[in-house]
């Protein structure tokens, strides 16, 4: 079995709370790794990093709704901690199951006065990996602004994770979808075969969040995160974080 993996598996840094409504629910919401103090910061640095990214990098959504800006391992120290969480990894390995690295880490703004996206799942499961309680993609969101039911919140259909791969469409309104709400600097932790989706955002205010994918170490990523590393990262990050990206692959 792969060392990192194991210890990963073994940290235990989700309280049992939380691992039981990951496991039953299927998301939940936990503390994030960024200290209050340092959240404008880190909110300045997503501003700048939207802002100065090059627009092959960016993307508005299906709908128009959101701003969408990708590789946010490349554009500077103030989001290395948010896929190196232990939480967050130990949440991979009770979700797949087997070694994993990151597929994904974007930057999603929810623009405002947008309605809501819409139930989807981000992967669909295998019904053979269900037995052995294992699935495809573990996904994170953290909350740069406050997630609350007026912002858009992402809603998430409690125990969706586990419904059979056959269902694949749900209404847009289902009576089990709970929004996902926390103040900045939360993080949410969620399966990706659950079904989920933004709320409408009947602010004046956009609803700015970092999100990433995890998924298994043999799988094709979303992006090709090891050969864009930048120099400059790979000298800064650490040996977990290089792992993860599965950066030997270059």
């Amino acid at each position: 079995m792969d060392r990192w993996f194991e210890t990963l598996a073994d940290t235990r840094a989700l309280t049992e709370a939380a691992a039981h409504a990951l496991d039953e629910d299927g998301s939940v919401v936990i503390p994030g790794p960024i200290e209050p103090e340092a959240l404008a910061s880190l909110a300045a640095a997503y501003d700048a990093a939207v802002e100065s990214a090059d627009p092959a990098d960016k993307g508005d959504g299906r709908t128009g709704s959101t701003t969408r800006v990708h590789d946010f391992v490349n554009r500077g120290p103030a989001f290395d901690r948010l896929y190196v969480d232990a939480p967050v990894l130990e949440a991979c390995c009770r979700i797949i199951g087997r070694p994993f690295k990151l597929s994904t880490m974007h930057a999603r703004t929810l623009h405002p006065h947008t309605p809501a996206q819409g139930l989807h799942l981000d992967f669909p499961r295998d019904d053979s990996d269900l037995a052995a309680g294992a699935w495809p993609m573990a996904g994170f969101i953290f909350m740069v602004d406050a997630f609350t039911a007026d912002n858009g919140a992402t809603l998430f259909v409690r125990g969706s994770h586990r419904w059979s791969q056959t269902r694949r469409e749900v209404p847009a309104d289902h009576p089990d979808q709970t929004p996902a709400c926390g103040p900045a600097g939360s993080m949410i932790v969620f399966n990706g075969s659950a079904w989920h989706g933004h709320g409408s955002n009947t602010t004046d205010q956009p609803r700015r969040s970092l999100q990433g994918a995890f998924i298994r170490r043999d799988a094709r990523g979303w992006a090709n995160l090891p050969a864009r590393m930048r120099p400059e990262t790979l000298t800064r990050i650490s040996d977990l974080a290089k792992y993860l990206i599965d950066v030997d692959a270059v």
